[in-house]
């Protein structure tokens, strides 16, 4: 049976993946500098006022951003990424147990968009949820239908 979807799906869990292990080597790699003295060289540089109220938060946040243990941010990083390549590497070869995986976390998220569109009701909200559902709905007719063709192969 063909489901053309599935590598589809592999592919933008594959780019996920990619993208936290950025996230873990861009953190890695900023953890051993002074965040705020590189924010402050920046504004030197681009003659940006530090009186500036974006840039106020944009050194608040740096502040809030060093106190927090870089090693805990890069482990949760790789072990998402590791958990979006199995998935991605599965769903790509068709493993039934990684279709199921991929339906099972997909429908985790659905409950926080929901939560997201409640809180903010915009368009990228609705949009994520929108696909996040046609995902779902994708992986959960795969899986029925591979049901359906396992009970007629075993009559």
């Amino acid at each position: 049976m063909k489901f053309e979807g599935l590598k589809a799906i592999a592919v933008i869990d594959g780019v996920k993946g990619v993208l936290a292990l950025c996230l873990a080597l861009s953190v890695n790699a900023i953890a051993q500098q002074d965040l705020h003295q590189l924010a402050e060289q920046i504004m030197e540089d681009w003659l940006i006022s530090p009186n500036n109220y974006y840039v106020t938060l944009l050194l608040t946040f740096i502040e809030k951003l060093t106190q927090q243990d870089p090693l805990l941010v890069i482990s949760i990083s790789l072990m998402y990424a590791c958990f979006r390549f199995v998935i991605a590497y599965g769903l790509w070869h068709k493993l039934r147990w990684t279709e199921w995986f991929a339906f099972i976390s997909g429908s985790l998220y659905i409950p926080f968009e929901l939560y997201a569109i409640y809180q903010t009701p915009n368009l990228l909200n609705f949009s994520v949820l929108l696909f996040n559902l046609a995902v779902v709905a994708y992986l959960y007719w795969v899986l029925k239908r591979s049901e359906k063709a396992l009970a007629m192969a075993a009559k």
